[in-house]
């Protein structure tokens, strides 16, 4: 898949090349892998970045959820506005692949 990036484990990723450019309306495709056995809790969450320019720490307020998993979710779900930075929600057990839409 061409323009992508795969979130993992506990990290931060920072969605700052394009297409995956976080914000200006921006969209994607979250390629949910075996995540899509999940239906329910976050699968996904977004922070749209500090006035500092720094990394939002992981329990940082401004954590909003982009993805929660349903019964009747496929295996991939287009997510419409892209933040600044992204990590997997509480019930995302595996690597989630985003797709830069333009």
């Amino acid at each position: 898949m061409p323009n992508t990036i795969t979130i993992a484990g506990a990290a931060i990723v920072a969605l700052n090349k394009t297409p995956l450019l976080g914000g200006e309306g921006r969209e994607g495709l979250a390629h949910l892998g075996e995540n899509v056995a999940v239906t329910t809790g976050v699968l996904l969450q977004g922070h749209p970045g500090l006035a500092s320019g720094a990394t939002p720490e992981a329990g940082d307020a401004g954590w909003v959820t982009l993805l929660s998993a349903t019964a009747t979710q496929g295996p991939v779900v287009e997510i419409a506005d892209l933040p600044k930075f992204v990590k997997l929600g509480a019930a995302a057990a595996n690597p989630i692949t985003l797709e830069g839409v333009q």
